[in-house]
């Protein structure tokens, strides 16, 4: 008989493989990405130290760790390259745990930060009563366009002025187009802020150069999560040409924000920056192009798709005006987010083109009026991991 968590773990697997995911913070990873989490690093630790431990000076506090202390230097190499930085730490848990180790390394306690607030699709972590709270710090909302989906820069100048931040964080949970970086970051020297960018959605994108193309140029700082429109597991990263931010970071890491930092995941996200390094202009290219299609065809065939001032989105992402869709979607495994988005992440992984994405755009009109999962499944069966 079998294992019920062995059981249920295969039929998610089954169920995932004959769906269409569309969700706009998830991502496939490739066989050799997943056989690397299974591996055995998953259970086994690693502290890079360099430095004095109880009176031991140790390069490493575990021993064991001949390869992984490779696997390691190699991973940061490859992620400067994609990302043409100096600095690069990839052993953060998560995005948000990289959002932490940004604010500790940019921002002394009972600073001041700003962020878009999640009335607008901020992400929520950096309202007060989250990270603010938890590290000491008093926040304000940045000003916001919502008719462009960007944000308001005459009002945000004259908030800055007013509120003095320390630090002033991009991004968004809910993010359509590309800031105006050369705008900001004459502000942000105008009034002596760090910038920092939190590009969690978009990492896949930025690594292509197709979003937010001057963000190393304009920001101190770029950090996020590996798992979204950058196509590797579940964790986090930060960027920088900075060398005193870095340093920070590197004191940020060991025994403030983490200790073990989960070798197989650090080695699975070096595999997936392999595949990425290769196709990172070519993959986001084609994850903006059919978000585009894809919202355009929707809105043609009134589904309900939100557009400012004509425009829907040059990101992952299109925003649909009514959430509720998701449950009907769902029961023909078409797979969105319950809070009014929808994203080409996944299917731009799998070679889904501009013909694919009418048909997939048909499937989600019929999904509304009768159960279209055997169409789906088929349609599904068709595409195999692309960009390895």
């Amino acid at each position: 008989m079998k294992n019920k968590i062995i059981n249920l773990v295969e039929k998610h697997n089954i169920y995932r493989d004959n769906s269409i995911n569309l969700l706009p913070s998830e991502n496939i990873l490739s066989d050799k990405v997943k056989i690397i989490l299974g591996s055995d690093l998953a259970s086994r630790y690693s502290l890079s130290m360099n430095s004095e431990v109880h009176g031991i000076k140790v390069k490493n506090a575990y021993g064991g760790t001949k390869y992984f202390d490779s696997i390691l230097e190699y991973g940061e190499k490859i992620a400067k390259f994609i990302f043409n930085t100096k600095y690069a730490e990839i052993r953060p848990l998560s995005g948000h745990i990289s959002a932490m180790i940004a604010l500790l390394s940019t921002t002394k306690k009972n600073g001041k930060i700003m962020a878009i607030d999640p009335e607008f699709g901020g992400y929520d972590g950096y309202s007060s009563n989250y990270l603010p709270d938890i590290l000491s710090l008093n926040y304000a909302k940045i000003p916001f366009d919502q008719k462009n989906w960007n944000i308001d820069y005459e009002k945000f100048e004259e908030s800055v002025k007013k509120f003095r931040p320390n630090t002033v964080i991009l991004g968004a949970s809910y993010i359509l187009f590309p800031y105006n970086l050369k705008l900001i970051n004459e502000i942000s020297e105008k009034f002596s802020f760090t910038l920092i960018y939190d590009a969690s959605h978009v990492m896949g994108l930025v690594a292509g150069k197709n979003f937010q193309s001057d963000i190393f140029d304009r920001t101190d700082l770029v950090f996020g999560s590996t798992h979204k429109s950058f196509f590797g597991p579940q964790g986090g990263i930060l960027l920088t040409n900075n060398d005193e931010i870095f340093s920070n970071i590197e004191k940020n890491i060991v025994w403030r924000t983490m200790d073990n930092y989960h070798l197989n995941r650090v080695a699975a996200l070096a595999q997936a920056m392999e595949e990425m390094k290769r196709h990172a202009e070519n993959y986001s290219k084609k994850v903006i192009e059919n978000s585009e299609t894809l919202a355009r065809v929707l809105d043609e065939m009134n589904f309900g798709i939100k557009s400012f001032n004509g425009k829907y989105t040059n990101s992952h992402q299109i925003f649909i005006k009514n959430p509720e869709v998701c449950k009907k979607l769902e029961r023909s495994r078409l797979i969105i987010d319950c809070v009014g988005r929808m994203g080409t992440n996944e299917i731009s992984r799998l070679g889904f083109g501009k013909k694919d994405i009418n048909k997939l755009a048909d499937l989600i009109i019929q999904s509304l009026k009768k159960n279209v999962s055997e169409e789906v499944i088929s349609f599904r069966k068709r595409f195999k991991i692309h960009y390895l």
